[in-house]
């Protein structure tokens, strides 16, 4: 890991086409931004244009919706923060467990009924729940913050919650343990709060309750994590080879090289890679926005689409040509005259 390294401006990237020999070294760090869009199917491209500031039409058309992007942590994740207000007017923050019913899609909040927040809600159903998964990569800390009220779930919601939550959550220890007079309560959201995490999504958007509700999480949802573990591991070496490919053009002017990279995450339109320069005596951190060619909807796709990418950069490094393959026609076959 490099004990240093000098943050480059956020870049937004222009359509561009690639044209270097990928390379290696070694370093680690955070980060600034650049976006970069494909030209053809798929070709992995390269900067052509940069800019102080990203620009929100294509930065945003390079990833899901902010309230895609929110309804996602809300998938992915489990428990989260849920703050209630006192009797004294201050808000109280705690640990809580939830569910997303797979009937209505709704949170759902399993209570014990003689705990504090459980109290507070009887008397003012407002409340904030503070989502941000754990299984979310080092650096990376997209989170949402569901606002609005909650809302005693009736006898059969109830019913079913409990037992989605016992085969999410299981029984429970201690004051989490499950308990036979245990409280349901349903979140209705009136808005969300989301902040992007990664170095490309410096989103911090508040999103109406309308758009969260018709948002669905991302197809890549329950398998990002393990297409991001299997590229940084087994394919770790087409991570640096996007990387290489994917740096501007001053950068390359001043001999960088991507010494490391790693995959942040991926999802449907795309991937994020953290880069870390070297090769001119200077350390420089960034993360790159890769888009796929074709919105990838199962892990399956994703890999293709990635291995694509991939051969088609080799492809144009090594200015590969592939040799027609010679077909024998049988004696008398005059039709490869005609």
């Amino acid at each position: 890991m490099a004990a240093h390294a000098s943050r480059a401006p956020l870049r937004v990237v222009a359509p561009g086409v690639l044209s270097r020999d990928a390379r290696r070294r070694g370093a680690h760090h955070h980060t600034p931004t650049r976006t970069i869009t494909p030209t053809r199917t798929v070709t992995l491209p390269r900067a052509v244009a940069e800019a102080s500031t990203p620009s929100p039409s294509l930065a945003d058309s390079l990833r899901p919706s902010s309230a895609d992007c929110a309804k996602t942590l809300v998938h992915i994740a489990d428990v989260a923060t849920i703050s209630t207000t006192c009797e004294d007017g201050v808000a109280l923050g705690t640990h809580a467990s939830f569910i997303v019913s797979k009937s209505s899609g709704d949170v759902i909040l399993r209570m014990r009924s003689d705990a504090m927040h459980t109290k507070n809600v009887e008397r003012d159903p407002r409340c904030s729940l503070y989502v941000m998964p754990e299984s979310q990569p080092p650096g990376v800390l997209s989170r949402a913050t569901l606002i609005g009220a909650l809302t005693r779930c009736d006898e059969e919601t109830a019913s079913k919650a409990s037992a989605q939550y016992d085969a999410s959550h299981g029984a429970g220890v201690g004051v989490d343990a499950a308990g036979a007079d245990d409280v349901y309560y349903v979140l209705d959201v009136d808005k969300v709060f989301y902040v992007g995490g990664l170095g490309s999504d410096a989103r911090a958007e508040l999103i109406d309750g309308d758009a969260y509700a018709n948002a669905a999480p991302d197809p890549l949802a329950d398998c990002a994590k393990e297409v991001v573990d299997a590229m940084n591991g087994d394919r770790y070496q087409d991570i640096l080879n996007f990387a290489d490919a994917s740096l501007p053009p001053d950068a390359i002017a001043r001999g960088a090289v991507a010494a490391e990279a790693r995959m942040l995450w991926v999802d449907t339109l795309g991937f994020d890679v953290r880069v870390v320069t070297g090769g001119n005596g200077k350390s420089e951190v960034l993360d790159v926005r890769l888009p796929f060619p074709a919105p990838a909807k199962t892990q399956q796709e994703a890999l293709s689409a990635l291995t694509m990418l991939a051969q088609s950069m080799w492809e144009e490094e090594a200015n590969y040509q592939p040799v027609p393959v010679p077909v024998e026609r049988p004696e008398g076959d005059d039709e490869g005259e005609k």
